[in-house]
């Protein structure tokens, strides 16, 4: 992660590029985050055996021909 005294030096020497810039990476950072919950997510869900999920924390949206029954 990059610290508020990096952020503030690219804002002054770049302006408004900089923020643009700042923004766009930490954006970015966010998607790839929330892209990796994702599939950790999924690889659970495609694991196990049965529907309920553990970790509260992490949820996919699975569509519903991809679901398996249970029997």
């Amino acid at each position: 992660m990059i610290n508020i005294e990096q952020i503030l030096t690219v804002i002054k020497k770049q302006g408004a590029t900089g923020v643009l810039a700042m923004w766009l990476w930490y954006t970015h950072s966010d998607v790839q985050d929330l892209k990796h919950r994702l599939y950790d997510c999924y690889g659970k869900a495609n694991n196990s055996a049965t529907r309920e999920v553990p970790d509260n924390n992490n949820f996919a949206v699975v569509p519903k021909d991809e679901l398996i029954e249970i029997e």
